[in-house]
């Protein structure tokens, strides 16, 4: 295997010596058109991401290294280098270390050099961040015009240990004074953070983009356009509207001598965002079909159109889900032939069909399923070995295919994560809160648990009771841990293991206790009923003998009491404390805490674009249709598009009436990063009671709701 790209000598042309705080010698706030445009034609190009793992690694070395010695005064490539390090810390601990000493070699080299300082310090985060601040405000005293250490400062007093918003604050202040308009990914998302800052910087922007006719500079309207609809009072949106009207209109009329479906992207956006008709949205849309038939964007639309279709047929609607699936199968074989770059390496996305398609059989699947594990590996390295075994042995249990390579693939997986641990051991962060030490605990300590489940359930179907270790003995033998909310889960986990040890009897006794704990009973799904666990316990009661009449009688329900203590684990306490808030709404309606006392509140979180969102939301529109009335609940929305704009004509087109609030910065202050959708629930007093995330499918959800919400208000 070729060397790797952390590890080459790549700095052999970095850093002439230069006077101290010599200005003119350090990285401006935009790198060198040409050296961006090689870092996104050769590094972030769809040509590129087809290179297999080995291949892709070379291009970077050598691309690099030309930039390296290119430009050696420029921190750009330099920013990739680290970045991409900084990002395979969870897989690769030990290549940031590489850089680290590379990088102090050349600080110690050009001792008061303020790029050389900065470079190293960037490269310290989360190892020794302490020594990182001090360098970086070194840098900044050396020469104060220097933008990008204020970026790294920003970063550091962001989230973690070392959290501080006011400093947070001043240090993306200081960065975007300097570079007004910056194009930098990590400082537009950073900026969200601070609303006032956005004014300012929309201001900024539209006075550059006034100014050029760069095509390439223009595509920044789309991120001007989220800042201004998120910094503007909803009353002023048809003003803003028209704002963007103009903007479209200027767009159009530009000679762009090298037109792509991005740029027929950005004014079907622009023209979304100013209410144009739907018959003048599906022509412009025909038009980019015709002329980038291929493109991400082209997929985008024929995605959406084919699932306004098709919608959902009802869960118990057996033979529509049929011819449901038969058609997605069909639509997606034809997707993965249209848009290739789309789905890419290609085995792995025939293997996604073995979710869907009933047709294929066992011999075919297997071929599916060793396809993708091999294009894994090859394409993505020998990092995503462990969750693409993973990903297989799963498939395998659910279709019941060859339990002893399940198991195989899942030891093996288990020992590449176990290995992973060892060496982040070696390189742990020191930048991390309490808080988020307390959840990475009990992150490790759910992935244990989960592990046991399928290894012990491929142990019992292989007859292979050698594969219990004592390890796994222990940690499901153990009483259950106070973090370990699924009781039905720990119960079966039991039962697996005293099946696999030949304990009939004890096995019984378990899967008993796990029918009657789990949260839900089971349900139709996608048109299928399915209800392992029942049929797991079933299997093993009719090997020992027992009669289906006694069967009837001993794996009865759970009783009302417990199902509903078991359903109470589907929700989780938060962890943090709800800010206050006073937020208008897209009717210009404010929303406080303090005017929904008295009230159980249930909050929303979606987007536009999340596709468990728009999912949920139909069962949404009808809580808040039901409850509407009610003078004791309030169903209210927290919206977090960053293309504010989209907004209002998505619930026009879908015919939504319930509150939409901007909360795109409240939410992201509050949580440092979200998984949608989420739903909070505030008890009477103001009290953040209770949050959920993710969208349970099924005709129960707007009752389930309900009962929580009527649960809350009587105190429960």
């Amino acid at each position: 295997m070729p060397r790797s790209l952390f590890a080459l000598p790549l700095l052999l042309f970095l850093l002439a010596p230069v006077a101290k705080a010599d200005q003119a010698s350090l990285p401006g706030c935009e790198a060198p058109g040409a050296l961006y445009k090689t870092l996104k034609d050769q590094l972030d190009s769809k040509e590129f991401r087809r290179l297999d793992f080995q291949p892709r690694e070379e291009r970077q070395r050598q691309v690099l290294s030309e930039l390296f010695a290119k430009y050696p005064r420029e921190a750009a490539a330099y920013r990739w280098w680290i970045m991409q390090a900084q990002q395979l810390r969870g897989q690769e601990p030990e290549q940031i270390a590489t850089i680290q000493k590379q990088l102090r070699e050349q600080e110690a080299a050009h001792p008061g050099d303020p790029l050389a300082l900065y470079l190293y310090a960037s490269s310290l985060r989360g190892t020794n961040t302490p020594e990182s601040i001090r360098m970086l405000e070194k840098a900044q005293t050396l020469a104060p015009g220097f933008a990008w250490p204020s970026l790294d400062l920003a970063q550091i007093y962001s989230s973690g240990k070392f959290v501080d918003k006011l400093k947070f604050a001043e240090e993306l202040t200081r960065f975007w004074t300097a570079c007004p308009t910056s194009q930098d990914q990590q400082a537009r998302w950073m900026l969200v953070k601070v609303p006032d800052l956005q004014t300012h910087v929309a201001k900024a922007v539209r006075a550059e983009l006034a100014k050029t006719n760069d095509p390439d500079r223009l595509k920044d309207y789309e991120f001007l356009w989220g800042l201004e609809f998120r910094t503007t009072s909803a009353q002023k949106f048809p003003e803003l509207r028209q704002q963007v009207a103009a903007d479209v209109k200027r767009l159009e009329q530009i000679r762009n001598p090298n037109p792509d479906a991005d740029w027929a992207n950005l004014l079907i956006q622009g023209s979304r965002q100013v209410n144009a008709t739907p018959e003048s949205i599906t022509a412009s849309e025909d038009a980019l079909l015709a002329k980038y038939p291929h493109s991400d964007q082209a997929f985008s639309i024929a995605y959406k159109r084919w699932t306004t279709a098709h919608p959902e047929p009802d869960a118990k609607d057996v033979a529509a889900w049929k011819t449901y699936r038969s058609d997605w199968v069909a639509a997606a074989k034809q997707w993965f032939e249209n848009y290739p770059d789309n789905f890419f390496p290609p085995e792995t996305y025939r293997y996604s069909l073995l979710w869907h398609d009933d047709a294929i059989d066992e011999k075919q699947g297997i071929t599916l399923i060793e396809a993708y594990l091999k294009a894994s590996v090859q394409n993505e390295g020998p990092a995503a070995e462990a969750d693409s075994d993973e990903n297989a042995a799963s498939t395998l249990l659910n279709h019941h295919w060859d339990p002893a390579r399940a198991l195989a693939l899942l030891q093996r997986s288990r020992q590449l994560e176990l290995d992973r641990r060892s060496k982040m051991e070696h390189f742990k962060r020191d930048d991390q809160s309490d808080s988020e030490l307390k959840d990475q605990a009990t992150s490790v300590a759910k992935y244990d648990r989960e592990y046991t489940g399928p290894i012990l359930l491929a142990a019992m179907r292989a007859h292979r009771p050698d594969a219990v270790t004592p390890a796994i003995k222990a940690s499901v033998e153990a009483p259950r841990a106070a973090d370990d909310k699924d009781e039905s889960q720990y119960w079966l986990r039991r039962a697996r293991l005293a099946a696999v040890e030949g304990e009939q009897q004890d096995a019984l006794g378990y899967y008993q206790l796990a029918l009657r704990t789990r949260s839900k009973p089971p349900g139709y799904e996608r048109g299928k009923l399915t209800d392992d666990l029942s049929d797991e316990t079933h299997t093993l009661w009719t090997k020992l003998g027992g009669t289906e009449v006694a069967w009837t009688a001993w794996s009865q329900p759970a009783t009302p009491a417990d199902a509903a203590k078991a359903d109470d684990a589907r929700w989780e306490k938060p962890t943090k404390t709800l800010p206050t808030f006073e937020l208008a709404d897209l009717s210009g309606k404010t929303w406080s805490v303090k005017s929904l006392n008295g009230k159980v509140v249930l909050i929303n979180l979606w987007a536009t674009w999340c596709g468990p969102c728009n999912a949920e939301l139909p069962q949404l529109q009808k809580l808040y249709e039901q409850a509407k009335g009610r003078s004791d609940l309030q169903i209210l929305t927290f919206n977090i598009d960053e293309d504010l704009g989209l907004v209002e004509p998505f619930m026009k087109e879908k015919g939504y009436t319930f509150p939409v609030v901007p909360a795109y910065s409240y939410v992201v202050n509050l949580l440092d990063g979200y998984a949608i959708p989420q739903n909070w629930v505030l008890g009477p007093k103001g009290d953040w009671d209770w949050t959920q995330v993710g969208y349970g499918s099924g005709d129960a959800w707007v009752k389930d709701m309900l009962a929580k919400l009527d649960a809350v208000k009587a105190g429960g």
